[in-house]
């Protein structure tokens, strides 16, 4: 929770994390993130940037003196036509629709031993494909911990200087309480 003090109002910003779920399919990816309600389409921003980040925030009131906000970054898949990418806001839900080019397509194969056609194995096809998707989940769940995790830490960082400083201030106190009265 954030506080924001502007002309002696105080105002209090809660960072929310919305569920997310990723539906991925052959020739598109679909990122559905559900938001709570009295966000509006105009409360949302997204964008990409050129290292294929896709960055969606967004906020509203809550009433005055308390706000909301939130902040997602998932990075597309190395085929997606970042110029087709499109969203729809319906009912609480972010859909943002990725298109892909053509699947990728895994290397030539090899010869296992004891192989004896040089044929490529649909199975195979699949099995890589399937490595790659959870691998991208992985790196976009992974990511996401990654933010909520740093932000404990700095969280329990700035707690922890607070006590040491209320401590030494402390033992200060005391030092001079002891030391000015009379034995």
């Amino acid at each position: 929770m954030a506080v924001n003090m502007e002309g002696g109002n105080t105002h209090f910003y809660d960072e929310i994390e919305p569920f997310c779920r990723w539906r991925r399919m052959e020739d598109i990816d679909i990122l559905e993130l559900h938001l709570p309600s009295g966000l509006k389409k105009e409360h949302l921003k997204i964008q990409i940037n050129h290292s294929g980040v896709l960055t969606i925030t967004g906020g509203c009131h809550v009433d005055q003196t308390k706000s909301i906000r939130f902040m997602k970054e998932t990075k597309v898949a190395k085929n997606c036509k970042r110029n087709e990418i499109r969203a729809k806001f319906s009912k609480g839900v972010l859909y943002v629709t990725m298109p892909k080019t053509s699947p990728i397509t895994a290397g030539p194969s090899v010869a296992l031993k004891g192989a004896t056609s040089q044929t490529r194995d649909p199975k195979t096809d699949e099995d890589m494909r399937n490595v790659a998707n959870c691998s991208s989940e992985f790196y976009i769940k992974f990511g996401s911990l990654k933010q909520r995790l740093w932000r404990k830490t700095v969280v329990e960082g700035v707690a922890a200087v607070v006590v040491v400083v209320a401590a030494v201030l402390g033992v200060v106190k005391a030092y001079q309480y002891f030391m000015a009265s009379p034995v």
